[in-house]
């Protein structure tokens, strides 16, 4: 089995808007004479060696199949919802792809994804409500491959001095109070990684936005899920308030500007892991997996890093869970051998050497759980999936995302600049509101 690629542009894909850019192969007869699938991804951590981590990580199914030839395609998560949907329209989609927990919804509404045939998946999930995501019409249609969710990771070494610990961070008014402290220090105009900013985070209205600022709301109250399902107000539910005020302590707290909050959210990796400028990154944990399941990426961030669950506000804890599925194309001509080629990528074989690269946590039970579990960072990471809330399903759900994210962005800018949540703020929250209406009223023949 031979594998071809195009990469992506180097970045974490869930954080950077970055063109694509493609790597060309040379054919030789002997590729030509060989069946190929295609295989889109998109990895937490990309860059130029993703081609070489994946064939290292396959060696064992391409002496399977040595007449297979297996044509890779890495792909950011900014622009993989567009190429997949454009992909399908033109009729030559992959024959696997992976694709987030909420895109399975409206791929299967379209009919683009093949059921899950028995005997593919063998293994209990790490967080249960994955198996109900990949569900369709009471059909499996996907099999989850990476459990996500959104969390903190902080800094140990200022942690270990300040005297600070996960038993401190557990709720708001701890986590503020540090905040508050570690700004007297800071100096939001030079990078000192000695005396680092509270948090790095951004207002960008992109998903991304949403995803990190979501627990929070949760934790004030707000119930979007049922707020979703009863058709009135969403994001100008008064419930929504505690955690958008709290919120605005925190970016006031952060020295946050305009400038700052309209970071590209790959800069703001790049901040935290190589420059020291924040003690606190909210999102996926990706690097602290990678410096357990193999400590020489540790070369990778220069200051030792932990995980932390989103602390709890009011209303509780609130965690936001995610993910990625392996799904196979209806359109696929291969479908036995395709599906044999998903179960090897979650089997144990793969993930344990593809983990080691990416920093993607498996979504089933297996050796990487086994081994490291007991260690205080995935005992947290794992009681966070676990009792994660996923979005809402719905075949519109990347469109309702972006609005919601254009929402929750123009509501942070609002803090930023000192207006109360009333007024302009919350005539803006109703005009989402009534975005989100107009999307939901559309002609969706759903099955209930």
């Amino acid at each position: 089995m031979s594998i071809t690629h195009a990469l992506g542009s180097g970045k974490r894909p869930c954080e950077t808007g970055a063109k694509e850019v493609s790597s060309n192969h040379t054919y030789t007869p002997s590729d030509m004479a060989k069946d190929t699938l295609r295989i889109w991804i998109m990895p937490t951590q990309v860059g130029s060696r993703t081609n070489k981590h994946f064939a290292r990580a396959t060696t064992a199914f391409r002496k399977a199949h040595p007449r297979l030839s297996v044509e890779l395609r890495v792909l950011p998560w900014s622009i993989a919802w567009a190429e997949i949907m454009r992909a399908f329209k033109r009729g030559d989609p992959p024959d696997v792809l992976q694709v987030g927990t909420s895109w399975v919804e409206t791929l299967s509404h379209l009919g683009f994804l093949a059921e899950v045939p028995s005997g593919v998946e063998d293994r209990p999930l790490v967080a249960p409500w994955m198996g109900e995501l990949v569900r369709h019409g009471g059909k499996a249609i996907g099999v989850p491959w990476v459990a996500e969710g959104s969390g903190l990771v902080a800094r140990q070494d200022i942690l270990d001095r300040v005297g600070e610990s996960a038993n401190t961070l557990g709720e708001w008014e701890g986590f503020l109070s540090l905040c508050r402290n570690l700004a007297k220090d800071a100096n939001p105009e030079e990078v000192d990684p000695r005396h680092p900013l509270p948090l790095g985070i951004t207002c960008r209205p992109e998903p991304v936005t949403l995803h990190n600022v979501y627990p929070w709301l949760v934790g004030g109250g707000w119930n979007f899920p049922a707020l979703f399902q009863a058709g009135g107000s969403m994001l100008a539910h008064p419930s929504s308030r505690a955690g958008f005020e709290f919120l605005g302590e925190v970016l006031r707290a952060n020295h946050t500007s305009r400038e700052s909050g309209a970071i590209q959210p790959y800069r703001l990796t790049q901040d935290f892991y190589q420059e020291g400028k924040y003690c606190f990154l909210i999102g996926n944990p990706w690097m602290v997996v990678r410096n357990l399941v193999d400590p020489t990426a540790g070369m990778d961030t220069r200051w030792p890093v932990t995980y932390l669950p989103i602390p709890s506000g009011p209303a509780g804890p609130a965690r936001r869970g995610g993910g990625s599925v392996l799904a196979v194309s209806a359109r696929s001509a291969r479908r036995e051998l395709t599906w044999e080629l998903v179960r090897f990528l979650i089997s144990d074989g793969f993930m344990d050497t593809w983990t080691q690269s990416s920093g993607d946590p498996p979504a089933h039970e297996g050796s990487l759980w086994e081994r490291h579990g007991e260690h205080p960072d995935l005992v947290r990471l794992r009681t966070s999936l676990a009792s994660a809330n996923p979005y809402p399903s719905h075949p519109m759900w990347t469109t309702i995302e972006r609005v919601l994210a254009r929402g929750v962005s123009d509501l942070l800018w609002r803090l930023l600049a000192g207006e109360p949540l009333d007024g302009k703020a919350l005539a803006a929250a109703n005009a989402t509101d009534e975005e989100l209406h107009s999307i939901l009223q559309l002609a969706w023949d759903i099955a209930p």
